[in-house]
């Protein structure tokens, strides 16, 4: 077709269409062959015909020889010159609920395609030429984007459109919604994320009463709820710059997290107003701030840097026996940038891989409240497991407060008061 020829010399001449390009290749060989009337020229001219050329017809008509009907093209099965058209009209109302600025196309297209391509190219050393599939993406491409005022992205467009030229399937893929911000959680019996029920694993079943769920909430499920009712997106995924345990409280400014929003049809929102209407939402149990635009890119790196980060601790810790001032004493002189040697918990080994952790205690700040329970405000690396740290964990975590002072304890209640990190400054 007068695509595909155009398309084996585009990179020799610049300011046409590979349509026009391939008409102006045939004009000027059916005017060539006209000339001079042969067996040979008529041969050629028939070709021509069979490619759909109208001069080359009109001649052969003229001259009263047989004119041959068109025949599919070699190479896209005639693709680019009759679906084309049929595909841009489906596209549009596939699109229209979606609120983007940016797209892009992507093409599948049968190998058949590809090799018949290829061969052409190798039997007559053709390079200067463009592949069929990114003529296919531009010229749908092109169309949309004059349609609705819309910009190609190939770098990171907020909605894909996948399309098979000769089924005439169309797939959507949209791009996720970063928001970045901090979470507080006020309550002790939150996990950070969805909980599926581990007996059914999230399917439902009797001991879940049907949710399949073992927590019936998460900070993850509060935060993405008015997200969700803004964007009409899939779901909420929720990632923390770590995470506390589903008993400890997240205080202080808050952990940062990025909700991701999964294939959102609105784009557009207040950022203020869901940070508003979040906290309204989950008043009592949850709240967030600082919620700003973020980037999968962003998303990477504070994942990434979780562990990297100090964090401060509220820890109500109590004792097997009476605790000496002496004892106290001992325990915040010992813990000064103290490196602790961390197996992984007992508590957390089925889902944790069995590694040393090594990590630093840079402080221990003690209070008593009475004689077997202390208050200890402790400052630590990101990663480091502080009940542990309290406890020894059977001899799992060395050096701990129980092993420094020789005297059982036990972490009763755990707070997370501040996170040290630079997010919040982005």
């Amino acid at each position: 077709c007068d695509y595909c020829l155009g398309r084996q010399f585009s990179n020799l001449s610049t300011g046409t269409t590979n349509k026009n390009r391939g008409s102006t290749i045939k004009d000027f060989l059916a005017l060539f062959y006209s000339t001079d009337i042969t067996d040979n020229t008529v041969l050629m001219l028939q070709a021509l015909s069979r490619a759909d050329n109208k001069l080359a017809k009109n001649t052969l008509s003229r001259n009263n020889f047989e004119i041959e009907n068109s025949e599919e093209c070699y190479i896209c099965q005639n693709t680019l010159t009759e679906n084309s058209e049929e595909i841009i009209q489906k596209i549009l109302p596939e699109i229209k609920n979606y609120e983007f600025q940016t797209f892009l196309i992507g093409t599948s297209l049968p190998k058949e395609f590809f090799e018949r391509e290829k061969n052409l190219k190798e039997e007559f050393n053709v390079v200067q030429t463009e592949y069929l599939k990114q003529e296919f993406n531009r010229l749908i491409g092109g169309k949309i984007g004059e349609l609705l005022s819309k910009e190609t992205d190939f770098q990171s467009p907020e909605i894909v459109i996948e399309i098979s030229p000769l089924t005439y399937s169309i797939v959507l893929k949209l791009k996720s919604l970063y928001i970045y911000g901090r979470y507080r959680k006020y309550i002790r019996t939150l996990p950070q994320t969805r909980w599926p029920c581990r007996k059914c694993k999230g399917r439902g079943c009797v001991e879940c009463n049907h949710t399949g769920k073992k927590h019936q909430e998460s900070v993850e499920e509060l935060a993405e709820y008015e997200a969700l009712k803004l964007t009409h997106g899939y779901k909420g995924v929720l990632h923390g710059a770590g995470r506390e345990d589903i008993d400890a409280l997240m205080l202080g400014t808050g952990r940062p997290f990025v909700l991701e929003i999964v294939e959102p049809k609105v784009r557009n929102m207040d950022l203020r107003e869901l940070e508003k209407n979040t906290n309204q939402y989950g008043k009592g149990k949850i709240d967030v701030s600082e919620y700003r635009w973020s980037s999968k890119n962003e998303l990477r790196d504070l994942k990434s840097s979780a562990e990297r980060t100090v964090k401060k601790y509220k820890a109500l810790i109590t004792f097997k026996e009476p605790i000496s001032e002496k004892k106290i004493k001992e325990i915040e002189e010992f813990f000064k940038n103290r490196p602790i040697n961390q197996r992984t918990p007992q508590r957390v080994s089925h889902r944790r891989a069995d590694l040393i952790r090594k990590k630093t205690a840079f402080s221990v700040q003690c209070s008593r409240i009475n004689e077997t329970h202390i208050e200890a405000i402790i400052t630590c690396d990101g990663g480091c497991y502080v009940k542990e740290l309290i406890s020894g964990d059977n001899n799992r975590t060395k050096p701990s407060i129980a092993e420094v002072i020789g005297i059982e304890a036990k972490c009763k209640e755990l707070d997370v008061i501040e996170i040290q990190d630079g997010f919040n400054e982005a």
